[in-house]
């Protein structure tokens, strides 16, 4: 992978327009991160025909083996020594058996130390033959109260509440190419994190997180080719209640209104002129959406903990799948 990848920041005219949309993203959103918070590499590699993969695979965790002794592959910690998480898994005569890639690798790369990411893209993707991304996701962080915000879209929804009755946590999705979770991020790390997770979302006064899990190779660089441009096809906005358009709404008609958020599938079953009517007033009761700016910070993507990057992420992807 290119070195500038991990390159440190500099003072050139791109960083200064880095910067300055930073500073347009925090002051029109709340926008504070975006994060790759998990990947997956797959790929294939021959064993018995590489030296160097010959002598990564001697430290990691586990070697399996089969009934007559013979080895079946070798899974485990990539880092042993390592607090940081990169399961790795080589299993050639599974893989063959299953019709899938024989090398499995899944980390956080915003979690990860320079020196680790490091190794794995200048020593361990280089070996790797038909690469390809089986999961990414794609985190953004804001320091604003999102819990009136709406997941839009023909996909399925979920709610949770809180004990105290407040939203904490929207899903939408298919389940099988992506799910959008929108949840509040400083509770989440306050109840189950660790001390430094915990200490960190303290310096916030509100932290919500937008997350886009996307599952699949396929879909994964259809969308990569495209940019992505399905995070800003989903609509994640808030409405305004107070607006006359809902206001005057009858009882019934608010239930119609509403109905496009929570029960979608009915709501497509509505006639073309009745789906018009509400969807002209809910723009109209529309005060942001989210989805404008889901694409915008791309370059701002951060990357490793201990000294901290940002990269282009369809950038970054790109390299790693070597298009």
């Amino acid at each position: 992978m290119d070195d500038k990848i991990l390159a440190g920041i500099s003072n050139s005219p791109l960083e200064v327009q880095k910067l300055n949309l930073r500073t347009q993203l925090s002051e029109k959103y709340g926008f504070v991160a975006i994060k790759i918070d998990r990947l997956t590499i797959m790929g294939n590699v021959e064993l018995e025909e590489n030296q160097v993969f010959q002598n990564l695979c001697q430290f990691w965790d586990v070697m399996e083996l089969q009934s007559n002794g013979e080895y079946a592959g070798f899974y485990g910690q990539l880092f042993r020594e390592s607090t940081e998480n990169f399961y790795v898994s080589y299993m050639p005569i599974k893989a063959k058996k299953m019709k899938t890639k024989n090398f499995y690798l899944e980390f956080n790369p915003a979690k990860s130390s320079q020196a680790n990411l490091k190794y794995v893209f200048d020593y361990l993707v280089p070996l790797l033959e038909e690469v390809s991304i089986s999961r990414i996701d794609i985190a953004l962080d804001f320091e604003r109260d999102l819990s009136s915000f709406v997941l839009g879209g023909r996909s399925k929804k979920k709610i949770f509440f809180g004990t105290d009755g407040k939203i904490e946590t929207r899903y939408a999705g298919s389940g099988d190419e992506f799910i959008i979770r929108l949840y509040d991020k400083k509770k989440e790390r306050t109840e189950k994190g660790d001390k430094i997770a915990r200490e960190e979302v303290q310096k916030f006064d509100q932290l919500w997180r937008l997350e886009f899990e996307l599952h699949g190779s396929g879909f994964i660089e259809n969308q990569l080719k495209k940019e992505f441009r399905f995070l800003s096809d989903t609509p994640i906005y808030q409405l305004d209640f107070e607006d006359r358009s809902y206001i005057e709404l009858s009882p019934q008609e608010k239930i119609i209104f509403l109905s496009k958020d929570e029960y979608p599938e009915l709501f497509a079953e509505l006639s073309k002129a009745t789906k018009a009517k509400y969807n002209a007033l809910r723009k109209k009761a529309s005060i942001i959406d989210l989805a404008d700016m889901t694409r915008l910070p791309f370059e701002l993507t951060e990357i490793c903990w201990d000294y901290p990057k940002e990269i282009d992420l369809v950038q970054f992807l790109n390299d790693i799948l070597k298009v």
